[in-house]
């Protein structure tokens, strides 16, 4: 490469960004991301792919996407694709002398140690928080029998230094947004302030989740005892936007402090259009494996093996989310 690239792009965060559920079957996965060594139980499951959103979008300018442009060679487009399926806050920013890797995803570095973040780049996609917010947690609540899922109570210990004793016990109503005020939200701005001290120089857009469910996730109930009433949908809907707001309010925060973040909100974009919507652009239940699915741990619901596309977008949800992208570069407001 004789000049710098117009655009350096690091593509970060968690199954929501790096693509999962935006393949059919196996097809459109990186394989590097999506393998599992029965025998060792060793696996990548990162499941990176060729539709995620920050690929299928363009950006300002440009007449090509940012994967049709990587996938040229273009001089144009310097591209990195990072994100990872399960990562939590700490699997971003773990500091890089963890001696025990427990901070590692499908066997990765920290994506912040991973060395693509410097003062050339300048922009850096990332959707994080999902699953500090319990995410597969709360959704296989409200899969199961019993209660409605707001009124069970939080049972779901983290571990790796993460303060969920305040949140023990309590109805999930109380403890998610809870734990998304106290938890979630600091740990947000702590990811968004350390990419920035890797990357200066760098927009960072932080992607927000859509609302999981449409129609009163009336899809889902058709198996006995299984499903999610129409009551547990509008509170999981509400949670979303609970978040959504959290995110936004975060981003905003980073901002005034100099830093050149923003808050890009798909949840528009998917109105009608998440699982049991139409057109669905969600994923319902998956019972389909891919090669590094483990339902263990991906989706430890009942004998129910269910693959980690389970409740992720579709290709058309990615492309649904590259249009959310779109639009908050369009919107970018001046420094």
């Amino acid at each position: 490469m004789t000049s710098k690239p117009n655009h350096t792009v690091i593509a970060m965060g968690d199954s929501f960004a790096s693509g999962e559920g935006a393949s059919e079957g196996n097809r459109d996965y990186y394989p590097e991301t999506n393998w599992r060594n029965k025998a060792s139980g060793d696996r990548d499951g990162c499941h990176r792919s060729t539709y995620a959103w920050s690929r299928q979008a363009k950006l300002p300018g440009e007449q090509l996407s940012t994967g049709e442009l990587d996938d040229n060679w273009s001089a144009r487009m310097d591209y990195h694709l990072i994100a990872c399926s399960g990562s939590r806050t700490y699997n971003v920013i773990a500091p890089a002398d963890s001696k025990d890797r427990a901070y590692d995803n499908s066997g990765e570095l920290p994506q912040i140690n991973q060395g693509y973040l410097d003062q050339n780049t300048d922009l850096v996609t990332i959707s994080i928080g999902g699953n500090d917010s319990r995410f597969g947690y709360v959704i296989t609540q409200c899969m199961g029998p019993g209660n409605p899922c707001q009124e069970k109570n939080f049972d779901n210990v983290e571990g790796k230094g993460v303060p969920d004793g305040p949140y023990q016990g309590k109805p999930l109503a109380e403890a998610i947004p809870d734990l998304i005020s106290d938890v979630v939200a600091p740990s947000i701005q702590k990811t968004i302030e350390a990419i920035h001290d890797k990357a200066p120089n760098a927009r960072i857009v932080l992607m927000g989740y859509p609302p999981l469910l449409s129609n009163d996730a009336s899809c889902l109930n058709k198996v006995p005892l299984i499903g999610i009433s129409p009551e547990e949908s509008q509170w999981l809907n509400g949670v979303a936007q609970y978040l959504a707001q959290t995110m936004f309010e975060t981003a905003d925060l980073v901002r005034k402090h100099g830093v050149d973040v923003g808050y890009a909100n798909p949840q528009a974009f998917f109105y009608g259009k998440a699982v049991c919507g139409d057109p669905e652009s969600i994923h319902g239940i998956v019972t389909d494996l891919t090669d590094s699915d483990e339902p263990k741990i991906d989706w430890p619901f009942f004998q129910l093996g269910l693959s980690a596309q389970s409740f992720h977008p579709k290709i058309a949800g990615a492309r649904l989310y590259a249009d959310t992208l779109e639009a908050a570069l369009g919107a970018w407001p001046k420094n």
